[in-house]
């Protein structure tokens, strides 16, 4: 059983850098290989400019690095208000055991703390559709092989204060 007060997030720093690539390579690959295919240099290229423009936070577990996710405002032309979840990664030996849960619904606290939506993209054959819907995503718009999301905030919901 998991002890969720072991979990910890941390804004992401340059000793994660490589962490970071991992556990997109670990949890996500298969996927990226099945619809583009995968090639190293590319991989390695999108994920220096996602560094550089995302600035990822770190998912720690009895203080070891599990995952990884980013969680930004976004402000632009569609996505204006409203927060993103983006490279939201856990390692597969982590995986199905609440912490990606457990920090979904901490980032959906905050968004509903703001009165903001909250979207998110992925593969559509990831499973982690089921878990999405469980937290009341809905989607709103399906380019395959990518399926669009969205949680309009809960404001009825009782918020418990949790920092990210």
């Amino acid at each position: 059983m998991i002890d969720y007060s072991l979990i910890k997030i941390i804004p992401a720093d340059e000793s994660h850098y490589e962490f970071v690539y991992r556990v997109k390579k670990e949890a996500y690959g298969d996927y990226i290989a099945r619809v583009f295919g995968w090639d190293e240099n590319k991989e390695r290229g999108f994920h220096a400019k996602d560094w550089e423009a995302l600035k990822p936070s770190v998912i720690l577990y009895d203080n070891q690095p599990v995952g990884t996710f980013c969680f930004t405002k976004k402000g632009g032309h569609f996505f204006t208000g409203r927060y993103f979840i983006e490279h939201f990664y856990i390692l597969p030996e982590h995986q199905d055991k609440g912490i990606g849960s457990f920090v979904l619904n901490t980032l959906l606290d905050t968004a509903d703390n703001a009165g903001l939506p909250v979207n998110l993209i992925y593969f559509s054959f990831n499973p982690a559709a089921s878990l999405y819907a469980r937290m009341g995503f809905e989607v709103i718009e399906i380019k395959e092989p990518f399926v669009i999301m969205e949680r309009k905030p809960s404001l009825n919901k009782k918020v418990k204060n949790r920092e990210i």
